[in-house]
């Protein structure tokens, strides 16, 4: 996961809850000092709120631009495992040469266009034929629409 993304969770990340909880068990045990405790746990948690809100906007603009203008690692993984660096066996790649071989048969292969959003958008180059289908929506697709076909997923 790119630190871009861990900065964004780790920001809006859910935290009150945790410690409102915690403060309350404190007022259930009837401890000295529990109200205050609790009061004050409320106050930073609802600043904590407000602080959120108000730069949930462009703190998500900083973000979509980072995602828009370079390819983040959480764009090209699919799977939650994936993106935390557990990966199941790599593709075997294949040529351009192979792919035209390939696209001239009886039976073509499913050309899937994978770029990420950033590269796609700045490469005005397509191959005839192929489906545009971002990087994590993959094997959702693949799941409804290959059907024992091959399938050719191109990237850069």
């Amino acid at each position: 996961m790119s630190w871009e993304a861990r900065a964004f969770i780790a920001w809006f990340g859910p935290r009150g809850l945790n410690s409102l909880l915690l403060a309350l068990l404190v007022v259930l045990a009837d401890l000295p000092g529990a109200e205050l405790l609790l009061a004050t746990v409320g106050v930073v948690v609802l600043a904590s709120v407000a602080l959120h809100g108000s730069t949930a906007t462009p703190v998500s603009a900083w973000y979509g631009r980072k995602v828009a203008s370079e390819v983040l690692v959480e764009e090209r993984e699919d799977t939650a495992a994936a993106l935390l660096g557990v990966h199941e066996q790599e593709a075997r790649r294949i040529t351009p040469a192979e792919l035209d071989e390939r696209l001239r048969s009886d039976d073509p292969p499913l050309v899937l266009d994978v770029r990420t959003r950033s590269k796609y958008e700045a490469d005005g180059r397509r191959i005839a034929g192929g489906i545009r289908l971002h990087p994590d929506e993959v094997l959702t697709w693949a799941a409804w629409n290959a059907h024992g076909r091959s399938v050719v997923a191109y990237c850069t």
